[in-house]
């Protein structure tokens, strides 16, 4: 069966030429940064949306798919709020609303409910509630949910870094 993919928080179109390189039909990438949009698309097979995840209708996404495919929804939410160079400026909790745009991916999967869920972050993530959560609606919706620390150079990745 052939697949769609649709990128949250998609920016410049990382993820999404990773995704085309692997062949996977990639149809947007959603961002609600409208600066990224040259750049995605200039680089990309895919059309970008300036929308923002928060507020966007669902249905307008759900339509984006092509009937009879394979739906795939990957996200790689804004990591500031949980890297560890920001810890230290945070003792007092999450001073902006970024950290909650996980919960907005989570309502997202739960109306579409598609084939496959995809999403990367920073390791500190894990500790959060938010990343728990995220998990349990998986797990809840019983999607086979699996979650790892990589390190990147292991996967040709040009960064001497960790991903979730």
């Amino acid at each position: 069966m052939p697949n769609a993919v649709i990128d949250l928080f998609c920016g410049v179109g990382g993820l999404t030429k990773g995704l085309e390189l692997a062949n996977l039909n990639v149809v947007a990438g959603i961002d609600i940064n409208e600066t990224c949009k040259f750049a995605y698309e200039r680089n990309n097979n895919a059309a970008f949306i300036s929308a923002d995840i928060t507020t966007i209708n669902v249905n307008d996404i759900n339509d984006m798919y092509p009937n009879d495919v394979t739906k795939i929804l990957v996200g790689c939410a804004p990591c500031q709020p949980f890297s560890k160079y920001t810890q230290r400026y945070r003792k007092g909790g999450h001073t902006d609303n970024k950290w909650r745009l996980l919960y907005s991916f989570s309502d997202i999967v739960r109306q579409i409910q598609p084939h496959i869920v995809s999403m990367e972050n920073v390791p500190e993530l894990r500790s959060e509630n938010v990343f728990q959560d995220f998990v349990s609606m998986l797990e809840e919706l019983e999607y086979n949910v699996n979650w790892e620390i990589v390190y990147c150079p292991d996967y040709g990745v040009p960064q001497k870094r960790k991903r979730l």
